[in-house]
């Protein structure tokens, strides 16, 4: 008995120190307290009364109402962009939407008692305060995005382009804003600043929203999405110059004084240009990994981006435009841009930026918009920035030489322009030079101008119907789509299988999706490479040339089917769900999964949506074979790492184009095949002496029906659904 007590002895020390403690508190309570006043007994009723005061001043503190608007802001933000990436649009324009649906246009018009108490007067400062600082740190990733080998590469054209891409709405912009300026001007306008004001904002472009509408579209790594990338990263650059020239003018009181200021600001540009970015450079090339690099090389990062921020702000610039160039200035090593995006971009993005749209929400009161030229003037003002930006746009495309169809497209892409726009106007009525009524205009101007760019481009492509055309109709085109990298080699084994002689019999397109349209650039890119880095060595050595199909998508399923249609595939192969994944990671996941949603399915279903995500447990098989464009192959991986030597046919007589589709993925196969028929096999055999089965998807789900634990029984195997054209 003493033995077992002695192997308690750590739980009966720890309770004896709890019931120490307890004792001491008790006699403490006990002692009487000669400053205190003397009390009587207090009820239940009273003791909850004076929690709900005491609850009710921590709630209307300046810290806890400051993390319940932020709480709210952020869930009711994530809500509206939900709704919005349904409709097929960046998730930014819900959040810009968001903010002013929290402003006095709508909850501060519908109810009042609720606006006035979590977003009360004095409590607005916090709120900007925060956002920001997170603008800054946003800006800084911004400015990071930007490619200066890129925009080095097709100087020319995207100097053209985006350079008359500005100028023709800034001309249009400020000749309106003359004849605006008597009533619609701020307190601290001239008419050079409101007329240089209303211009620039009629002129920006927002790279980030155009940046991932170009990854939504598939086209990041072709020659137009190349060149609208760097016409749009060049427009930023110069787009951002002027502001700040605007802003140097705008609060220097004379044009003596600007000129000082704009003496200075090409001081700090040289200094950054010319010494900061080559030592950022010998940095970025010695510190690459994280291991490498530390905190100091992080600290130092962040560091130069304060430095940057406080020298415009000081020289009347904005810190925005330090911040921005900060981010330019890093060097152009991918690795280390990644190590500092990913320390600051998804706090940056999920907190900082749904805070600066309820922030300039907040300043948007739809209300004053109350007659009818107000409405007319708003309407003016949208049809000359898409006009200018899109007619600019256009006409220097043609010059140089592009389409009819990329011009348009181009065009219409410039015209969006999201957050940028907001930052630029909120930075106009913080120095008197817009006035309430023309920032609530020109924020309409930006939603439409915003959400019109992707539907507008979509029909732009059903006007321009471009048909996949197959450069040789002998090949057998293979479109295979991976989320992981090891099931692309999986699949890259089964061709090997099935096709002995790749230059004469297949041509292969690897897909790759990365689920989340907020991805950044940089971030993307990083993705593309590492996750085709293995199925390109493999394929360099196998002999198996392929090509790179990469898109960000909020919605795998219709960029896989698209995907299908632009590479003209006859086959696709997928990847089964996790559900019939032998990965023992995958394996644990299911079981957390299957134990969390006997209580919770409901609950992590819909959490799944709201936010967002990618439900990777969902088996989307039924999904694929319903795609009517070609053949489908679901891959069941049981392990194959190599070339099959045995492959097995498992049919029956209902599928004819199952054989005829096994006849002609299989006519150049090395592999020895071995025909079975459905009722006569038997699967632990197929197991024990075959690489690879083939099987029709109808059969598959007749025999799991009857046996749920066959896929134990089955090696590798490719489930194939016949074209059914």
């Amino acid at each position: 008995m003493s033995r077992k007590w002695y192997k308690q002895k750590d739980l009966l020390y720890y309770i004896a120190i709890l019931i120490a403690g307890v004792i001491v508190v008790g006699i403490l309570s006990r002692l009487p307290d000669p400053h205190a006043e003397p009390t009587g007994k207090v009820s239940l009723g009273e003791a909850f009364g004076i929690f709900t005061d005491i609850l009710h001043g921590h709630v209307t503190s300046i810290f806890g109402l400051l993390l319940l608007q932020v709480i709210v802001i952020l869930i009711f933000a994530r809500f509206v962009a939900w709704l919005f990436t349904k409709m097929g649009q960046p998730s930014v324009i819900g959040e810009i939407l968001a903010g002013i649906i929290l402003g006095p246009s709508v909850v501060g018009w519908l109810w009042p008692e609720g606006f006035n108490f979590l977003f009360p007067q004095e409590s607005l400062h916090n709120i900007s305060l925060l956002s920001q600082f997170g603008l800054i740190l946003f800006m800084f990733v911004i400015g990071m995005e930007l490619n200066l080998e890129e925009i080095k590469k097709q100087l020319r054209q995207s100097f053209v382009i985006a350079h008359s891409g500005i100028v023709a709405p800034f001309i249009l912009g400020a000749i309106l804003a003359v004849f605006l300026y008597e009533e619609y001007s701020g307190a601290d306008a001239t008419v050079l600043t409101f007329a240089l004001f209303v211009g620039i904002t009629l002129s920006v472009t927002a790279f980030p929203v155009l940046a991932r509408i170009i990854q939504e579209q598939g086209k990041m790594q072709s020659r137009l999405g190349i060149l609208s990338m760097a016409s749009a990263a060049n427009g930023d650059i110069t787009a951002w110059c002027l502001l700040a020239v605007i802003m140097a003018i705008a609060q220097a009181g004379s044009a003596l004084s600007a000129l000082f200021t704009i003496l200075f600001a090409g001081v700090y540009m040289a200094i950054m240009f010319g010494v900061v970015r080559p030592l950022f450079a010998m940095i970025g090339a010695t510190y690459q990994t994280k291991e490498v690099a530390g905190k100091g090389v992080v600290a130092l990062s962040f560091t130069l981006l304060l430095i940057s921020a406080y020298v415009t702000e000081v020289l009347g610039l904005h810190a925005l435009f330090g911040a921005f160039i900060a981010g330019v200035v890093m060097p152009d090593n991918l690795n280390f841009r990644h190590m500092l995006t990913e320390k600051i971009e998804d706090v940056a993005l999920a907190i900082f930026l749904p805070l600066f749209f309820v922030s300039s929400g907040l300043s948007t009161e739809i209300g004053l918009l109350n007659t009818s030229t107000h409405w007319w003037i708003t309407g003016l003002i949208t049809l000359v920035a898409i006009f200018g930006k899109i007619g600019g746009t256009y006409s220097a495309c043609r010059v140089v030489g592009e389409t009819p169809h990329d011009s348009l497209y181009m065009g219409i892409l410039m015209n969006t322009r999201g957050l940028m726009e907001l930052v630029i106007l909120s930075m106009g009525l913080e120095l008197g030079i817009l006035s309430p009524v023309i920032y609530a205009m020109l924020v309409i101007m930006t939603l439409v101008t915003t959400f019109m760019t992707t539907p507008v481009i979509n029909l732009t492509n059903k006007i321009w119907v471009k048909r996949a055309t197959r450069a040789d109709h002998q090949h057998f085109h293979i479109l295979f789509s991976f989320a992981r990298s090891k099931m692309g080699l999986t699949m890259l084994h089964i061709v090997e299988s099935l096709f002995a002689k790749p230059e004469e019999s297949v041509e292969l397109v690897g897909l790759h999706l990365t689920v989340g349209s907020d991805t950044s650039k940089s971030d993307a890119e990083l993705y593309r490479s590492q996750n085709f880095a293995p199925i390109q060595s493999h394929a360099d050595a196998s002999g198996y040339g392929v090509e790179e199909y990469y898109e960000v998508t909020d919605d795998p399923l219709h960029s896989i089917a698209k995907a299908t249609r632009v590479k003209g595939a006859d086959l696709l192969l997928v990847g089964a769900g996790l559900e019939l994944s032998a990965n023992p990671e995958d394996k644990a996941m299911r079981e957390r999964h299957l134990k969390f949603g006997r209580s919770f399915s409901k609950i992590f279903s819909q959490t799944i949506n709201f936010f967002n995500l990618h439900n990777l447990f969902e088996d989307h098989t039924e999904d694929f074979v319903r795609i009517p464009h070609c053949a489908i192959g679901v891959v069941i991986d049981r392990g194959l790492e190599q070339q099959a030597k045995q492959i097995a046919i498992l049919s029956d007589q209902k599928e004819e184009g199952f054989r005829s589709l096994v006849e002609t993925i299989t006519q150049t196969t090395e592999a020895t095949i071995k025909q079975y028929q459905a009722g006569q096999a038997e699967l632990e055999e197929i197991k024990s002496s075959c690489d690879l089965l083939l099987m029709p998807y109808h059969l598959w789900q007749e025999l799991r029906t009857e046996d749920p634990e066959i896929i134990h029984k089955i090696p590798t195997t490719l489930l194939l659904q016949a074209n059914k054209k």
